[in-house]
């Protein structure tokens, strides 16, 4: 499926129910490409240059397999470069963007009815670019709804538009990931941080 010029650089995997995976060429050509539990190839979706702009993915990190509603299985699918999760069904048809401005989200993370992602970089509130050692984590709820930033600033929403994000002081360098324990404390991993070990947020 890729031509010779374009780049597979894969940097996420997920696994639906029926033993269908999905890989996330992240840092290649932004495609997500569905296999079956077989490794036969199925179809793909995302990339660049689509006819419909919702469909295209920009730095497409992170993929999960979003069962928070059992009958309703979706993918999230991350474009980094827009500060967005795009979700798709499993057949890779497009349903929504939460948009996340300011926020470099890595890959959704699930756990009960929250989404918790690494945000890799903030942006300056001076020049509105993103800038080097930054970042903090996003947690969303069911409703995929910004609840909660730490190390960033507290989530603030205007005629239902989520405002700018921005790191709140210098907890985090590069969020990456998120793993959650059975106690809900959470183990943030992070990128270029001067070999830092994962932080640990303990749940209140």
């Amino acid at each position: 499926m890729y031509k010779p010029e374009q780049k597979f650089m894969p940097t996420e995997v997920a696994v639906a129910p029926n033993g269908d995976f999905y890989v996330a060429d992240g840092y290649g050509s932004d495609y997500i490409i569905q296999y079956n539990h077989q490794g036969q190839y199925i179809r793909h979706f995302g990339g660049h240059n689509n006819a419909n702009p919702d469909h295209n993915l920009n730095n497409a990190h992170g993929v999960a397999v979003d069962l928070r509603q059992p009958n309703n299985p979706k993918l999230i699918c991350t474009s980094r470069e827009d500060n967005a999760f795009k979700f798709f069904t499993l057949d890779g048809n497009y349903l929504e963007t939460v948009q996340l401005p300011g926020a470099y989200v890595c890959r959704p993370v699930i756990n009960g009815d929250n989404i918790f992602a690494g945000v890799c970089w903030s942006k300056s509130r001076e020049t509105g670019k993103r800038f080097d050692n930054s970042g903090f984590v996003t947690i969303l709820d069911k409703n995929n709804r910004v609840v909660s930033n730490p190390g960033g600033t507290q989530p603030e929403y205007k005629n239902g538009q989520l405002e700018q994000l921005f790191q709140d002081g210098n907890t985090f360098y590069h969020g990456h990931d998120v793993c959650v324990d059975e106690d809900h404390n959470l183990y943030v991993c992070q990128w270029n941080a001067n070999r830092t070990y994962p932080v640990k947020l303990e749940r209140v």
